[in-house]
């Protein structure tokens, strides 16, 4: 199926390793900012949602059909992709509680309801009662671009390859398991790869060289579990069963040194995208490259001097 095929179009994918884990109840704030967030490198955090009431509550129909409205709300019968004009393909506008008993039902053999929003003031604010927030991560800090809490329902809907240049996040498991897989920034030929993947040239029978050594790593993301996802990581997410999901994302801002190593594509493809064409964004890019590079720099020294 197109999941597998996501895997497969990256060469060596078969020997990938396995993404570094820790444990919930043994990590706190100073040390997951030091290890993980810090160094922008990935982790599996087990058992991080695990006691989140909504783990159990999400997987009741009648809880979605009590606390939400029945507003109008775009369904997908396929896989999440980034162009929009594949993703738009048969989407359907139907009624959120129709869309929840087709869910349930098992009526499509795809299902997606991709990226809503949960804020306080909107259709789903009562989720805010569900999903507190991290014993390891203060929950004060906002992100700078994507919102802070965002869920994606689905049944058998995978999410093609892409990543997030700007903000941290949480990918965290509420129902069913998924398996992730994630290319490290520092890929050979990231130009090449961000186009094939980003425009999913895949789709059209194209391949990446069988010799490019993209050091992919595969994890699986169980029930209760969080997946760290670090900016200018490529990864793609697909199903581990054919249950009902949900996904919540948990977003917050990045520390500025990571905007300040140009020695990576991503940072630089960052300060080409807010250049150019000109906005307003556009002022405050050149004063953030200068500042976030002398947090890199100084950071990188503290590293080299201790």
């Amino acid at each position: 199926g197109l999941g597998n095929d996501l895997f497969s179009i990256i060469p060596g994918i078969e020997m990938a390793d396995e993404a570094p884990s820790v444990l919930a109840n043994e990590l706190n704030e100073k040390d997951f900012n030091k290890n993980w967030v810090i160094p922008n490198k990935p982790c599996l955090i087990k058992g991080a949602v695990k006691k989140w009431p909504a783990v159990q509550k999400f997987k009741s129909k009648d809880y979605w059909l009590s606390v939400c409205d029945n507003f109008e709300i775009k369904v997908y019968p396929h896989m999440n992709h980034n162009v929009w004009e594949v993703q738009k393909t048969d989407s359907e506008d139907i009624s959120f509680h129709d869309a929840i008993e087709r869910l349930f039902n098992n009526e499509d053999y795809i299902l997606s309801i991709p990226s809503e929003r949960v804020t306080n003031d909107n259709h789903f604010s009562e989720l805010l009662k569900e999903t507190p927030d991290f014993s390891f991560l203060s929950g004060s800090i906002k992100p700078r671009m994507y919102d802070q809490r965002r869920f994606f329902m689905y049944r058998r809907a995978s999410t093609a390859w892409h990543y997030h240049n700007i903000d941290e996040t949480l990918m965290c498991q509420i129902s069913g398991a998924k398996k992730v897989a994630l290319l490290p920034p520092s890929i050979p030929n990231p130009k090449e790869i961000m186009k094939f993947l980003n425009n999913e040239r895949y789709l059209n029978g194209e391949s990446l060289k069988n010799y490019m050594d993209l050091k992919p790593m595969v994890v699986t993301v169980q029930e209760g579990d969080a997946l760290y996802i670090p900016p200018y990581w490529f990864h793609t997410v697909v199903p581990d069963d054919g249950e009902v999901g949900f996904t919540y994302a948990y977003c917050w801002k990045s520390p500025l040194h990571k905007f300040g190593d140009f020695s990576n594509f991503f940072v630089r493809q960052l300060y080409r995208d807010g250049l150019w064409p000109f906005k307003t964004v556009s002022l405050i890019m050149p004063f953030l490259g200068i500042y976030s590079g002398f947090l890199n720099v100084f950071r990188k020294m503290q590293k080299a001097f201790r």
